[in-house]
């Protein structure tokens, strides 16, 4: 007996069904965080699950692009949306399914925690990510490695909490200009402060802040939401709308908000969305998304409504500043967007449980 899944990219060209063996689900997987991933994707962490070598993937009958992260690892996107589907593993010829664009994932995948947190410094995702709720109802505490999580791998130890970032890494930042690029390197820019121009934009107000299935995301009084802390960070949240996981491949996607007036070109110019490896998707009517067509990271959001605002993959800000880039965002802890729409129920509910949990010990500490 076998229990089926079946993984959709956004533009519906990768469909793939796979069948998992009953006695081997569900299956443990942790979030990996590492900065590698983190910049191939734009996503804040990553999850495959081992496909049967039971079961034959012929790759040729969809439209992938493959890019070779090392020489063991070769990734697989969709070349049309540019979400990533696919890893195979040179070692053995195995294959791993990311499992954002899965039509279902409860009871399939154990979710347990995350995994090389230390190389996020300030801890990434996983601060937010502390306990879940299992099939029987019970809460279980979600563990932390600093690198693997396998073979025993060691777990962060709690004298080095690896929460926020070290004072000692505060001096290799850039406290005036925020660095950006994909893995690949082939499409680069950065951000500057907030700026009188940066509240020049207008936009309605996010599903983040303002859930649409039950409130009017309507600003008549042109609020400028996207800057925090006194007009000097930007806001940055979570989403897991089936868009996002679609054309991702994850199930966490993180966006900054950040005015098209503070994106520039490494040389100073305007960001131009034909900039070096870029490409554009349209995901939805007047709704585009940037990936980079060599190595998949997904890049930008934008829309028509709002055009003089972008969202920006957080996975691929400058790693020295911190996996959660605090010095240039402001975390909102309210909800995830769209996490009605989640289809990781158990793993999204934890992350809202986390960042309520966080943004309430924040408050407190003034």
């Amino acid at each position: 007996m076998t229990t089926s899944i079946t993984s959709t990219c956004g533009c519906g060209s990768f469909n793939l069904k796979v069948d998992f063996p009953n006695d081997s689900v569900p299956l443990d997987r942790g979030l990996c965080l590492c900065s590698s991933c983190r910049r191939v994707t734009g996503s804040c962490g990553v999850s495959y699950i081992i496909v049967s070598s039971n079961q034959a993937i012929d790759i040729t009958k969809f439209k992938l692009t493959s890019y070779e992260t090392t020489d063991r690892l070769t990734r697989y996107f969709c070349s049309t949306c540019g979400a990533h589907v696919l890893v195979k593993v040179s070692r053995n010829q195995s294959w791993h399914l990311a499992t954002g664009p899965w039509d279902r994932t409860e009871g399939i995948v154990n979710w347990i925690g995350s995994k090389w947190v230390d190389n996020t410094l300030d801890g990434g995702v996983s601060i937010w990510l502390k306990e879940i709720v299992g099939p029987d109802g019970k809460k279980k505490p979600m563990q932390r490695w600093l690198l693997q999580d396998w073979n025993g791998g060691e777990l962060v130890p709690d004298h080095i909490p690896l929460n926020t970032l070290p004072e000692e890494k505060k001096f290799l930042t850039n406290p005036r200009k925020l660095e950006a690029q994909c893995h690949c390197g082939g499409v680069k820019f950065y951000i500057t402060r907030p700026n009188e121009e940066s509240k020049k934009a207008k936009s309605p107000f996010p599903d983040l802040m303002v859930p649409y299935h039950s409130h009017s995301p309507e600003n008549p009084n042109n609020e400028t939401w996207w800057l925090r802390d006194n007009d000097t960070k930007y806001l940055a949240g979570t989403c897991t709308c089936r868009s996002c996981r679609a054309t991702s491949g994850f199930e966490i996607q993180p966006w900054a908000f950040i005015p098209k007036c503070n994106v520039f070109q490494k040389d100073g110019s305007p960001i131009d969305f034909n900039l070096g490896t870029m490409k554009s998707y349209e995901s939805s009517k007047d709704i585009w998304r940037e990936f980079c067509r060599v190595c998949g990271a997904t890049i930008f959001w934008h829309c028509k409504e709002r055009p003089e605002l972008l969202d920006v993959s957080v996975g691929l800000l400058d790693p020295k500043e911190g996996a959660r880039v605090e010095s240039w965002l402001d975390w909102w802890t309210g909800r995830c967007s769209f996490s009605e729409d989640a289809v990781s129920t158990s793993l999204v509910a934890a992350l809202e449980r986390g960042l309520k949990q966080w943004g309430e010990e924040r408050a407190a500490e003034g």
